[in-house]
């Protein structure tokens, strides 16, 4: 497991190294003056010229491009990503107190994803062409294709305003966290199902599990020794991925039920413009994706040791 880890963390410092120049890119050719906004912001309208030049001096922008991504590369390397133009706090501050709230929400949903998700693929697998298996795929389709923005809307209407059963805004509480939980965690179900339906079916076609079957084994032995085992390896890289995106790509779940978390943080932000905060999220969720799709493969060569060869 040595040399797989250390492979793993070497490949991440020229995909870091990536992320930070388009990161920094993003704020140095984004449109629009910064210091000047922030000028008009605080009421100076139209903005006097000594005064936006005072800003850009306060903010470092009258520093060649080279020179402020150098600051800015060494600042991110030691956990500094600049302050907000609106607030004045730490970027990194601000993206720690809500990774809490986005990892609750992300952990639950992909949970749901987990728990539902893959006993329905090995079910509509073992069940191939019956009833059962139809109504799976329905429900995979269904759950992929209809956008969550619509589904949270919905769900809100129904279980808030008509019934009042849980509150229609998200909340870090077991009530105030069902609705956000339901709707991150639909696609996620859906992906699972399609994933391990289609890697059941494709183990169940080889030959060790005829081999198996031939030597009087029962099909729970079957099921859980020989084709889950060999199914999962697709199933925990894909649901890695998942979990990233769960974590970073919820976005539009959290502004709709105002929950606390970094995607509503950056929206905000982007409508602000808020450019330090907006990259400050690219970098979080550069981060995000490559800590658990290294967990995520740490834990496939747990289960398949051919791979730790490899």
């Amino acid at each position: 497991m040595g040399p797989l880890i250390a492979d793993r963390l070497l490949s991440v410092i020229p995909v870091l190294l990536v992320i930070s120049i388009l990161a920094f890119g993003l704020q140095a050719l984004a449109p629009g003056d910064p210091a000047r906004m922030l000028v008009e912001a605080s009421g100076l309208t139209p903005a006097p010229e000594e005064a936006v030049e005072a800003k850009r001096q306060e903010l470092g922008l009258d520093q060649p491009v080279h020179l402020r991504y150098a600051e800015w590369v060494t600042g991110a390397a030691q956990g500094d990503l600049g302050r907000s133009y609106r607030s004045y706090e730490p970027v990194t501050d601000l993206y720690l107190d809500r990774l809490g709230a986005t990892a609750l929400l992300a952990v639950t949903a992909g949970s749901l994803s987990l728990l539902i998700g893959v006993p329905s693929g090995l079910l509509a697998a073992y069940r191939r062409g019956s009833t059962v298996d139809l109504l799976g795929r329905i429900i995979a389709l269904l759950g992929a294709a209809i956008p969550g923005f619509w589904i949270a809307l919905v769900l809100m209407y129904v279980f808030s305003v008509q019934l009042g059963w849980l509150p229609a805004f998200g909340s870090v509480s077991a009530s105030g966290m069902i609705l956000p939980a339901v709707v991150v965690a639909l696609p996620g179900i859906a992906i699972m199902t399609r994933l391990t339906r289609t890697a059941t079916l494709d183990a169940l076609n080889q030959d060790y599990v005829t081999v198996a079957r031939m030597k009087g084994l029962s099909e729970r032995v079957v099921l859980l020794r020989h084709v889950a085992r060999n199914a999962s390896t697709s199933v925990v890289t894909v649901f890695g991925l998942e979990l990233a995106g769960l974590l970073t790509g919820a976005a539009v779940v959290e502004y709709v039920f105002a929950w606390p978390g970094i995607g509503r943080l950056a929206i905000d932000a982007v409508l602000l413009r808020d450019i330090p905060v907006v990259v400050g999220f690219a970098v979080f969720a550069g981060l995000i994706f490559l800590t658990i799709n290294l967990i995520a493969d740490i834990c496939v060569a747990l289960i398949d040791p051919r791979i730790r060869s490899t």
